[in-house]
């Protein structure tokens, strides 16, 4: 590990070296016998599309001077070798300039995605490269910038020149809940962050990014891979402009410094840091000085906006006989089962929706595995989400939404009397904000029992 990031070994989660490490070290434990990764921790299917991300995550990550086991990258990179040798096609949709819905079949996103990454590895698959080149109608618009910076990485501008379109336009995917997760913004900024790699210089670059910060502003809800890929390639844009850059800040809040910033190392500041007072930066220096925030939470009182856009989730309480509990009062130690019942509200199916379920302070959960319960045998209908993650406050549940109700059970205790807010339950599509649910927050009441 290089010296400059020591503070990785720190275990504090506002230390972007340490989470970045801890990130690593999980992408490990996912690799299966192919080389490839599956989609969630436990999954025995590859993800083509996450593996090839994860081997970009994961070699970037070794050039920062972070640990990655070699054998890893290795057994990855070949992975990702032998799937493109498939020539794998899909069906693409997307709308024209006339803003015109169409489909064609074109190479799948995976393939210049992985072409762009392997060069950016030192390992360019010229035969490849070269056929797609040659078949320039397989390739989708961000799939000719990245087949483009492909050949940039590997050294051939001539062949960089002949191949980059001339304007990033002509076409608008729709945007897609699974397979490569693609969508404008996602491969507008993925398209951006190659060329930047590839020709930093290039005359598009500034045009590009004005449009992407544009549309990035403007979509009110943004996937997981349309946030990655712009912080990305907005992140390169301001080391390439900002290289000889000596700017430094000072951080106050109520009159108080709480922290400085060398321009070197990234400074994280919490909530805890910043609450004493109105909060100033005062930057030195010359360069550009970039700072974000972010706030979660719920209203004081619980209130929220109720909506159900494509998708219905309810939750209901019920004892450990199957008796629903009524109101918003229970007694300290009772045991409640939570029901959560999830289905679209139209006849599509939607992958990749992500149920949260925020727990008031006074419940924690008991069980998550309803099945290893004695007297749960009254529960007949409950579903097995495809990946479950419990926390202290919240229960998430990543699964595949029908028409037709799906219904997840849990166990949670009630082990602190006093007066909580009541989270309402969530289900957002990871990969279109869009399609959303948000529904039964309050008020939760637990009395000491006698």
């Amino acid at each position: 590990m290089g010296k400059d990031l020591k503070t990785a070994t720190l275990k504090n989660s506002n230390n972007p070296n340490y989470n970045v490490q801890e990130a690593v070290r999980k992408i490990e434990g996912m690799q299966l016998y192919t080389g490839g990764l599956s989609y969630w921790q436990g999954g025995e299917e590859e993800s083509w599309w996450g593996s090839v991300y994860a081997l970009h995550f994961l070699y970037e990550a070794k050039r920062a001077g972070f640990e990655v086991k070699d054998k890893v990258l290795t057994d990855l990179s070949d992975y990702v070798q032998k799937r493109l040798a498939k020539k794998e096609n899909f069906v693409y949709r997307f709308r024209n300039a006339a803003g015109k819905e169409q489909k064609r079949e074109v190479a799948k996103k995976e393939i210049p995605y992985s072409l762009y990454v392997l060069s950016l590895m030192g390992k360019p698959q010229i035969s490849m490269m070269n056929y797609y080149k040659s078949n320039p109608a397989l390739l989708s618009l961000d799939g000719r910038y990245l087949l483009a910076a492909s050949y940039g990485m590997a050294g051939d501008k001539t062949r960089f020149a002949q191949i980059v379109p001339a304007a990033y336009s002509g076409e608008q995917a729709m945007p897609a809940f699974d397979d490569s997760f693609y969508s404008p913004l996602r491969d507008e900024a993925l398209s951006l962050y190659g060329l930047l790699d590839s020709d930093p210089q290039n005359q598009q670059i500034g045009i590009i990014t004005k449009h992407l910060i544009q549309s990035y502003k403007a979509t009110r809800w943004h996937s997981t891979q349309e946030a990655a890929f712009t912080l990305l390639a907005m992140g390169k844009l301001a080391k390439r402009d900002n290289a000889a850059g000596t700017a430094t800040a000072t951080v106050t809040a109520g009159g108080k410094t709480v922290g400085k910033f060398d321009g070197k190392n990234n400074l994280s500041l919490s909530w805890k840091d910043l609450k004493a007072g109105k909060v100033n930066i005062t930057a030195a220096g010359k360069g550009k000085l970039y700072y974000f925030w972010k706030a979660e939470g719920l209203t004081a009182n619980g209130t929220f906006k109720e909506e159900d856009n494509f998708l219905k989730i309810r939750r209901s309480y019920f004892d450990r006989f199957g008796r629903p509990l009524a109101g918003n009062t229970l007694q300290q130690n009772d045991m409640v089962v939570v029901k959560l019942s999830l289905q679209t509200t139209g006849a599509a199916n939607v992958p990749n929706v992500v149920v949260t379920d925020m727990l008031p302070a006074g419940l924690e959960v008991e069980n998550p595995r309803i099945g290893d319960m004695p007297d749960m045998t009254w529960i007949k209908d409950a579903t097995t989400p495809e990946h479950q993650d419990f926390r202290d406050d919240r229960v998430n549940l990543f699964t595949y939404a029908t028409s037709a109700p799906k219904n997840f059970y849990y166990v949670t205790r009630s082990v602190s009397p006093g007066t909580f807010v009541l989270g309402p339950v969530s289900a957002d599509a990871m990969y279109n904000g869009e399609y959303h649910s948000y529904n039964g927050g309050g008020i939760v009441k637990i009395t000491k029992r006698n």
